[in-house]
């Protein structure tokens, strides 16, 4: 995420144009698309270098950071399957049907970071 995160803000910095270009018929002009992608790269490369930083501390375990480490697990369960969602709801609006398999990986990956965070839970209880 952390990468991810930085290659989004790297784009909405130098590339807010091409992003403009990938949209169809929108309102904003090719700033506003840059910035959103900015903020949303920004965003995205915080939380995921909150989990870096949870991941290496839990090396030593404690009752407090398993309690951190559920909390943020249960925030990228609920950004997956939000992301499941809008990409199931593109493909029944007509997009690809491939993006089905999209949305069905999306929400894998949305149940193992509920299962993270369900585990950590238990563990800090």
């Amino acid at each position: 995420m952390l990468l991810a995160g930085c290659v989004a803000t790297w784009l909405g910095v130098t590339a807010g144009g091409w992003l403009h270009s990938q949209l169809p018929e929108v309102v904003i002009d090719a700033a506003a698309v840059g910035g959103a992608a900015v903020a949303l790269g920004a965003s995205v490369a915080i939380v995921g270098a909150a989990q870096v930083l949870v991941a290496l501390a839990l090396a030593r375990p404690r009752r407090w950071l398993l309690a951190g480490a559920s909390a943020l697990a249960a925030v990228l369960a609920a950004t997956w399957l939000a992301l499941a969602a809008a990409v199931a709801t593109e493909a029944a609006r007509g997009g690809s049907i491939a993006l089905l398999g999209v949305s069905g990986a999306l929400l894998a990956i949305a149940l193992a970071y509920a299962a993270a965070a369900l585990a950590a839970a238990r563990a800090s209880a």
